[in-house]
């Protein structure tokens, strides 16, 4: 039996909206990571996440939070190897 298109629709959407989920989960458990690392004693998961960036790059607040998960990914893609190398 064939799906309708509107059928196949709401299943591609329903995967996207769970990787989307899983990789905001991901960036909070990293934001963790840094927040220990650089020492953020009052912050965690994402904002972790932006006021590394925020320093880093010294951008805006708002500039950091209309980055895409995507954008993140590329920012962030050798977070570890960076850390491991600098110790």
């Amino acid at each position: 039996m064939e799906k309708d298109i509107n059928e196949e629709y709401q299943e591609r959407t329903e995967r996207k909206f769970a990787a989307e989920g899983e990789m905001k989960a991901v960036f909070s458990r990293l934001g963790d990571q840094i927040a220990q690392d650089q020492g953020y004693e009052d912050l965690r998961g994402m904002d972790a996440v932006y006021r590394y960036l925020i320093d880093k790059y010294r951008w805006l607040p708002h500039q950091v939070r209309s980055l895409s998960l995507e954008d993140l990914s590329l920012l962030f893609d050798d977070y570890d190897t960076k850390k491991k190398t600098n110790s």
